[in-house]
């Protein structure tokens, strides 16, 4: 994702915040805090709207956002929003298999009462909701888009993406 639209969110979400400070970004265990989003900018109003909505759940609950983003990627043509807790540590966050389905994790806090295990799972179904809703958005624009097969790398492309992704591919292959 471009640079300017990672700082957008930075700025808008504190959640999102990254330490830039540190130099060795090999050695670091949050994937997010390393690299940033893992994906194209055709996704950054999507990603920005669903900050917005876990903000907006926090914001009912009146309490802090206490996320901890892992990883911001693009994976099987959908995006991927891994997340913990600051009280909550999740070391694994989902099995993905190719095609559809996946076996996500909630990180989980036996500790939590009543009201933060509701929050927490709310926060679950958001974050699964806009990565459902990614499978209809072009990565590349952000425009409608459907997943595209056969390509190297499933993704979800508009046409007009999709069509120039064919003329580079083909282009290349004649050099």
């Amino acid at each position: 994702m471009k640079e300017e639209y990672e700082l957008k969110l930075q700025d808008e979400f504190s959640f999102m915040k990254r330490d830039m400070t540190i130099k060795d970004r090999t050695t670091m265990r949050n994937i997010y805090q390393a690299w940033g989003c893992e994906c194209s900018g055709g996704w950054y109003p999507l990603i920005r709207e669903l900050c917005q909505a876990i903000t907006d759940r926090y914001t009912q609950d009146g309490i802090p956002v206490d996320i901890v983003v892992e990883q911001i990627k693009e994976k099987f043509a959908s995006l991927r929003f891994y997340y913990s807790f600051e009280d909550t540590p999740c070391a694994l966050q989902a099995i993905d298999f190719l095609g559809s389905s996946s076996l996500r994790f909630e990180p989980y806090n036996e500790n939590d009462d009543d009201a933060k295990k509701k929050l927490r799972h709310d926060i679950s179904q958001i974050v699964r909701a806009f990565e459902n809703k990614s499978k209809a958005i072009c990565e590349y624009c952000g425009k409608e888009g459907i997943i595209r097969m056969d390509m190297r790398w499933k993704k979800t492309l508009c046409n007009e993406c999709y069509n120039n992704y064919l003329k580079k591919l083909e282009e290349r292959q004649k050099k």
